[in-house]
């Protein structure tokens, strides 16, 4: 996914949404929903990860070393302001995700007869395409939550490349 570097991030205590979209996006993202800021940054250091926060003290705490603030409540926003900051770091991002939105270990292609036990009736009979999560053991298909997914993907892609292009035409112009 990175161009040299694989990036990995944790997300404070308010951004777990953002978590788990970064996460359907492909990213390696850690997330609890009961973290302390010191442990947050403890973990950060341990594991290099970069640190994602919407607290401003966070930020300037002397002990955080790398960290970036999403200003946004709004998830579309933040995943625009994540993409924005990120942009020249990433080559692509994956059309349906490597990692688990439950707790972020890869997920791994597998055929249908694996899953024949472990997927309702009709969803094994309507999709030939699964991916496990052999840590958690949820399963994943291209069902109507992917078609949502695409959608947001699509909406955020083309505001950005808006964004971009008004940018740059308001650049030119000055």
């Amino acid at each position: 996914m990175a161009n040299s570097i694989e990036y990995r991030f944790i997300c404070d205590v308010m951004l777990g949404r953002l978590a788990k979209w970064l996460r359907i996006l492909g990213f390696d993202t850690l997330y609890f929903r009961v973290i302390s800021d010191g442990e947050l940054v403890k973990i950060a250091k341990q594991e290099q990860r970069i640190i994602l926060t919407r607290d401003r003290a966070l930020i300037k705490n002397k002990m955080v070393e790398n960290a970036f603030l999403i200003n946004s409540n709004d998830i579309v926003e933040q995943l625009e302001e994540f993409l924005k900051l990120f942009k020249n770091h990433f080559d692509k991002i994956s059309a349906f995700s490597s990692r688990c939105v439950n707790c972020n270990s890869e997920l791994h292609k597998v055929q249908k007869e694996a899953v024949l036990n472990e997927a309702p009736e009709y969803i094994i009979f309507n999709n030939n395409f699964f991916l496990k999560c052999y840590n958690c053991g949820k399963i994943f298909w291209d069902g109507s939550h992917k078609k949502m997914i695409d959608r947001t993907i699509r909406e955020i892609f083309g505001n950005i490349r808006k964004r971009t292009y008004y940018e740059a035409e308001n650049a030119n112009q000055s």
